[in-house]
């Protein structure tokens, strides 16, 4: 059961990881990277064990399989590593050997499994969508001078500074001018309300929750402290409920109920594959890909 990711045990699950042919290499990873074991699945017809870090985020897949030359040969694919050779993703993105010593140095040696902190900070990244999305939902604070012509504003120039055109054919439109200057106006407020409400969302804690081609969720408290800096909070923990979370049940609920029928799925029956901010439920959606195993629909929300 040492082997095997927090909540996610069973007798069943470990008997048949134990009884892999690809055991003796899980067990130099989990030794190794600290790595723990969240599912046993298939890549393509080849019984596979999906791997990752304490806090669920999956980093690869560990499988045997005979080679061409008939000998076990142990396997890991993983998407943050990729062979510049190869005959196809699955190819370029697998490393292989028939000695589990030699392919646990070749998967150091290329950094094929990417500590906690970097795959942090490749999640954490989508935060700068999220706020991206936040903005544009609060409206445009875009200034556009296409409402006036030249002449229009050189008029204005000139009542400013004093002076006077040559001619007399350049006049000014005063309820044109003021509804353009309506228009700065609100979009100086757009632009207050923006970086108040983004401060307000981001700069204090709030949840981030991820679901991904499992049917779990990764959840954690995250705030921004600078320019795409951050701090963890609460370490993220991947669930295979979001019921087991308490203080998640009345939003994730509500989030549920906002948005059931609306034409779009939910991930996992909760969070919008959409990339959208809900005021009503102060929550922010967004997704870079679809989920996979690796990749999760997001949502944020303050705690």
């Amino acid at each position: 059961m040492r082997y095997i990711l927090d909540g996610f045990e069973s007798e069943e699950f470990e008997q048949s990881l134990k009884a892999s042919g690809a055991f003796p290499l899980i067990r130099d990873l989990c030794h190794k990277f600290g790595l723990k074991v969240l599912a046993e699945t298939e890549l393509g017809l080849r019984q596979s064990f999906q791997l990752c870090h304490t806090n669920g985020m999956a980093v690869g897949k560990a499988f045997a399989r005979l080679n061409d030359e008939g000998k076990e040969e142990y396997c890991y694919r993983t998407p943050y590593y990729r062979k510049e050779r190869g005959r196809d993703n699955d190819d370029k993105e697998t490393l292989r050997s028939t000695k589990v010593s030699s392919l646990i140095a070749t998967i150091s040696r290329v950094k094929a499994i990417p500590s906690v902190t970097d795959l942090l900070g490749k999640k954490m990244t989508k935060l700068n969508s999220a706020m991206d999305i936040m903005e544009k939902a609060m409206g445009s604070n875009y200034k556009s001078t296409s409402e006036l012509q030249a002449e229009e504003i050189q008029a204005l120039l000139c009542a400013f500074l004093g002076e006077s055109p040559n001619g007399n054919h350049i006049t000014i439109d005063t309820l044109k001018c003021k509804k353009v200057l309506d228009k700065y106006n609100e979009a100086d407020r757009i632009r207050v309300k923006k970086l108040e409400e983004v401060g307000r969302f981001f700069s204090n804690p709030f949840y981030m929750i991820g679901a991904d081609q499992y049917g779990h969720f990764i959840v954690g408290k995250v705030k921004i402290v600078g320019d795409k800096q951050y701090e963890i909070v609460e370490q993220f923990k991947r669930y295979k409920d979001i019921t087991e979370r308490d203080d998640l049940i009345p939003v994730m609920t509500m989030t549920k109920l906002a948005h059931e029928g609306k034409g779009y799925r939910l991930q996992n029956g909760y969070i919008p594959a959409q990339d959208m901010y809900d005021e009503n439920l102060d929550a922010v959606f967004f997704y870079e890909r679809q989920a996979t195993h690796y990749d999760y629909i997001w949502m944020a929300t303050p705690c």
